[in-house]
């Protein structure tokens, strides 16, 4: 379910968070769903229990899933609409846009862009 990108620039923890984000946004994990262990993360994408806690430190922080003593990690009641996280990706996008805009991408090239991944994203429902 979480493939990791060895060669992306992206952290590995970073990785971890958007995609476990992303099978929430996308109905994979639903509110009240117990995500698997930390422990179990580390064993099946072969990365460090340090890294797996990271991401999910932060995904807590965000309140986008919690835990529960002795218990696990579960996702939170209304993860989709946390405001939180979605002013993070404004503030990726806003970084991202600035540069393609520095390096000469004009406004026309970037909404196509944008409504190509949107119509991809349409199409995997």
């Amino acid at each position: 379910m979480i493939f990791i990108d060895y060669h992306s620039r992206v952290p590995i923890y970073e990785q971890i968070k958007e995609q476990i984000i992303m099978l929430i946004n996308t109905g994979v994990y639903k509110p009240n769903d117990r995500l698997p262990s930390i422990r179990v993360l580390s064993n099946e994408l072969n990365i460090n229990v340090n890294t797996i806690k990271r991401a999910l430190t932060e995904l807590e922080h965000d309140g986008i899933i919690y835990s529960a003593q002795g218990r696990g990690v579960f996702v939170s009641s209304n993860p989709i609409g946390n405001e939180r996280v979605k002013a993070s990706a404004l503030d990726d996008v806003k970084a991202v846009v600035n540069s393609a805009k520095a390096k000469g991408v004009t406004l026309d090239e970037l909404n196509r862009l944008v409504c190509e991944i949107y119509k991809e994203g349409a199409n995997d429902d």
